[in-house]
């Protein structure tokens, strides 16, 4: 009864090192069933927004309320928080999905998110939380 449990453990611990070795540039990649192979940490395409579309963007979330508050609790620490494209959302700023209304003229931005803070709108990368793109949520684009 013991062979069986010795024979598998060996598989395992034999297996493993062949597993490892087949995916040379591949750490962490996942193959699909037509052999496709996908990193397990995509990124997006990079964001190139004209100013009609933030502008477009800009009036559609004009509306929400929803603006960050730093009187809460959570969003306190990010009170000194200075938005950058590039920077990382601090702790306890959420960022939420686009509406739906822009969604549906803007089907590339699915996968990005936005923050209304200290009067400017931040598109936000939804994987990383990063700041791709931002603008004033009170001044009209021209």
């Amino acid at each position: 009864m013991r062979a069986p449990t010795t024979i598998a453990a060996l598989a395992i611990l034999l297996g493993a090192p062949a597993i490892s070795l087949a995916q040379p540039g591949g750490q962490g990649a996942v193959e699909l069933s037509d052999g496709t192979t996908i990193s397990q940490h995509p990124s997006l395409p990079k964001l190139s927004l004209t100013n009609a579309q933030r502008e477009q963007i800009r009036k559609t979330v004009l509306t929400e309320h929803n603006e960050i508050q730093f009187r809460l609790k959570t969003t306190q620490p990010a009170k000194d928080f200075t938005p950058a494209v590039g920077a990382t959302l601090p702790k306890g700023v959420k960022a939420q999905g686009l509406p739906a209304q822009v969604l549906t003229q803007l089907p590339e931005l699915r996968d990005y998110m936005y923050v209304k803070m200290k009067d400017q709108v931040l598109i936000v990368n939804g994987m990383t939380n990063k700041i791709v793109d931002m603008f004033s949520e009170t001044q009209p684009l021209s």
